[in-house]
C-alpha cells in the first residue's frame, strides 16, 4: 500500500488546518527514534515552524537535526493493523511525515535545517519564510503526549463495555470490563482453561471488541 505523505493542500491551507483541527492525513510508520527532543524541561519555546520529511524519512530527519540541536516534535499515536488475520497495535505519526520544530534558542542556519538528510523542505508561505505554528497549538499536543511524544490514549471505556486486549501476554482475548480504579486502570475477569482469571490492564492495552 502506497503512503500518502500529503493532502493537495497549499502549505497556508495546511496551517491553517492545523489551527482548526481540521487536518487529517494518512499515518506513517516511523523507525525506533524519540519523537520529541527539547533542549529545557523547564519551558515550551515561543516560535515553532514545520517541515516536511521525505517518504519513509521521518526518522532519519530526526536523527540529523537533533544534531543542529533544535527543539523537535513529531507527535505519534497507538493505532491497529491487521496482519495475517491479526490486529496488532501499531504506533505512527499523527501527522504523517511532518515534524514540528523550533530554531528559536539556537539560531541554526535555515539552509542547514532545509537540507538536513531526510528533510524535503520547510514549510513556508512564499517569499515570506518559515511559516510560524502557534504556540498553543503545539504546547497543547504536548500537554497530551508522553515523554516520548506518544499521544496518551483518552479514557473511553466504562463498567460492562466488551473489549479486545491489543497487547501484552493476552492479547486478542475478549472480556467485559468489570471494574476501572481511580488510577484509570481496568480490571477484567478472563476465562482460562475453564477458570475465571482477574487480570488488571493499563487504557494503552484495550481496545473496543470488533
Amino acid at each position: 500500500m502506497k503512503t500518502v505523505y500529503r493532502k493537495c493542500v497549499t502549505d497556508d491551507q495546511f496551517i491553517d488546518g492545523l489551527q482548526r483541527g481540521s487536518v487529517s492525513f494518512t499515518p506513517e510508520r516511523n523507525g525506533e527514534v524519540p519523537m520529541i527532543s527539547l533542549r529545557s524541561s523547564q519551558f515550551i519555546p515561543s516560535e515553532w515552524h514545520l517541515l516536511l520529511c521525505k517518504p519513509n524519512r521521518n526518522h532519519i530527519a530526526m536523527r540529523n537535526l537533533n544534531r543542529l540541536r533544535l527543539d523537535l516534535f513529531m507527535p505519534q499515536h497507538v493505532t491497529e493493523r491487521r496482519w495475517r488475520g491479526r490486529v496488532r497495535p501499531e504506533t505512527r505519526p499523527i501527522f504523517a511525515g511532518y515534524i514540528f520544530f523550533s530554531n528559536s534558542d539556537n539560531g541554526a542556519r535555515w539552509d542547514r535545517i532545509q537540507n538536513a538528510p531526510g528533510v524535503a523542505r520547510i514549510i513556508g508561505f512564499g517569499g515570506a519564510g518559515p511559516a510560524r505554528v502557534p504556540t498553543d497549538l503545539v504546547a497543547g499536543l504536548m500537554q497530551r503526549c508522553d515523554e516520548s511524544g506518544l499521544l496518551r490514549p483518552e479514557q473511553g471505556f466504562s463498567v460492562g463495555d466488551e473489549i479486545r486486549i491489543a497487547a501484552g501476554p493476552f492479547r486478542d482475548f475478549i472480556s467485559t470490563i468489570e471494574h476501572i480504579d481511580a488510577e484509570k486502570r481496568i480490571h477484567v475477569l478472563l476465562d482460562m482453561l475453564g477458570r475465571k482469571t482477574r487480570v488488571t490492564l493499563t487504557p494503552d492495552q484495550v481496545r473496543p471488541k470488533l
